[in-house]
């Protein structure tokens, strides 16, 4: 690697008496892909956020190119070729592909001032050929992927020239061919001597793509490590501050043979074809496929949340026909959506308000009158249970690490009590540690009776946390089998239809 192009020396931020970041030094080199990783609420957003001009540092210095540099805003970072690709897009939907990647950098007929369309096409079309992205610059960004998107999000930073990359999270809700296409770009750009941060909780990643490695814990750089001088142990071990004895905690109790749902020629239109399927009492049932499979709108349609079109639903054996999530609800079923920010969760509202919000009723004092204190009493009980930290119900959801978000996601549904429940994708963006918290809650909730549903791509995840496994692909179930029967490469053959999947 060449010189160091980005140094942070001596870094503090606090916020009130939370120490974010506490003496943080590190530095990037010119072409270099460098990790930042650890646990949720470590310091990693923040000092992304310090960075890129959103917030300020309370002491310390940034060097760029060896000279000390004040970005006093994110205006600032652009100009010193510094940006961030992050989970939240901010491209306009109803806007194309080329008119995104120049968004606010449109070339101007000189004459008249009028946007150079001409222009601005070729210059995009030279993009998308240059990476090898077989994108039609007129597509409107509302037509294309999740994952498609943040690829025109890098495309658009190499617009302004952006020399360094600060890359939050960027494979998160993308197919794995996505994610190759991604790392590919990752190449070119290391070779076009752009320097890059690469944000992932996904460790295996990091191996794939990374060159070095920072570990944060607890706001402290605990560890900077060349990718080929550590292993994946060492850094789950300098992440967390301690050995863990099994990512994926086995469960004490076997499944009881009573059926809590059972379909029958389950059929949605456009996503589900004739689904059989069934739940036992205290089984982890995973269902899971490539992305486009179907697992999502499954989990929907069985709550209701999007309409099935004929077959037939068994609730404890008895046939039900749900109008509502309300009425699955009702019946004894919790829901956890993929998208915790936008479906899950009110980000304004404090931590007690997301956790009573769907059992308010058991605050209420007569018929009439709601309870503060018997509102803070259960809010209280369930977060100590699912260790939400920090243990304030007055804070605003928006304002926990990713991990506590979800465990409050989960705490809502908890209160009710279910007979059943579905988690779409449940540790998709939290730590190591938290998803062995997870882990360990659903093992919990299985060994008291509760029926579980994991939708998940995550294959090695579902493999090693469920009792048995549907596989799915294009809304058709290709195998069903008992997880010790089976191995992660044959669900991933399975799911992408290869030929050799037994």
């Amino acid at each position: 690697m060449g010189q160091a192009i980005l140094e942070v020396k001596n870094i503090y931020k606090n916020f009130g008496g939370i120490k974010a970041l506490q003496d943080v030094s590190l530095s990037l080199k010119e072409g270099e892909i460098h990790a930042l990783i650890g646990e949720n609420g470590a310091g990693k957003s923040t000092l992304i956020k310090i960075l890129t001009g959103v917030i300020k540092m309370d002491e310390g210095e940034i060097l760029l190119n060896g000279k000390r540099t004040i970005i006093e805003n994110p205006i600032s970072a652009r100009i010193n070729g510094i940006v961030a690709i992050y989970q939240e897009l901010s491209l306009i939907e109803s806007l194309s592909i080329a008119q995104n990647i120049f968004l606010g950098n449109e070339p101007i007929k000189k004459i008249i001032g009028w946007i150079d369309n001409k222009t601005l096409k070729k210059r995009a079309s030279n993009y998308l050929k240059e990476f090898n992205i077989g994108f039609d610059f007129d597509c409107k960004i509302s037509e294309i992927g999740l994952g498609q998107k943040r690829i025109i999000e890098i495309l658009k930073a190499m617009s302004i020239n952006a020399k360094i990359l600060l890359l939050d999270e960027p494979t998160t809700g993308m197919s794995g061919a996505e994610i190759i296409t991604l790392f590919k770009i990752m190449d070119k750009l290391k070779k076009k001597k752009v320097n890059m941060f690469f944000i992932s909780h996904n460790i295996e990643e990091i191996f794939r793509i990374c060159d070095k490695v920072t570990v944060l814990r607890n706001g402290k750089n605990v560890g900077t490590y060349k990718i080929n001088n550590v292993d994946h142990q060492t850094l789950v071990k300098t992440m967390l501050g301690k050995e863990i004895e099994d990512e994926y905690p086995r469960r004490k109790l076997k499944p009881l043979p009573d059926v809590l749902i059972q379909t029958e020629d389950f059929f949605a239109k456009g996503m589900l074809e004739k689904i059989n399927l069934n739940l036992h009492k205290g089984e982890i049932l995973g269902i899971t496929g490539a992305m486009g499979a179907g697992k999502s709108e499954l989990g929907e349609a069985l709550f209701a949340s999007v309409k099935k079109i004929s077959g037939k639903l068994k609730i404890k054996e008895r046939q039900v026909n749900f109008k509502t999530p309300i009425d699955a609800y009702m019946n004894g079923i919790a829901y956890v959506p993929e998208d915790r920010k936008t479906q899950g969760l009110f980000l304004n509202y404090s931590v007690e308000n997301n956790l009573l919000i769907a059992n308010i009723n058991k605050a209420i004092i007569g018929k009439l009158f709601i309870s503060s204190q018997r509102k803070r009493k259960l809010s209280m009980n369930i977060a100590k249970k699912l260790r939400i930290i920090p243990l304030d119900m007055t804070i605003k959801a928006q304002n926990l690490s990713g991990g506590n978000q979800q465990k409050v996601v989960i705490g809502k549904w908890l209160i009710g009590s279910p007979d059943i429940l579905i988690m779409d994708e449940p540790t998709r963006g939290i730590d190591v540690g938290a998803k062995i918290e997870v882990f360990n809650l659903i093992n919990d909730l299985a060994d008291n009776g509760v029926g579980i549903i994991i939708l998940s791509s995550e294959f090695q995840e579902v493999k090693n946390i469920c009792d048995r496994i549907i596989i799915l692909r294009k809304g058709v179930i290709v195998r069903e089998v008992n997880s010790d029967d089976i191995s992660t490469e044959e669900i991933l053959a399975l799911a992408l239809g290869v030929k050799n999947g037994r």
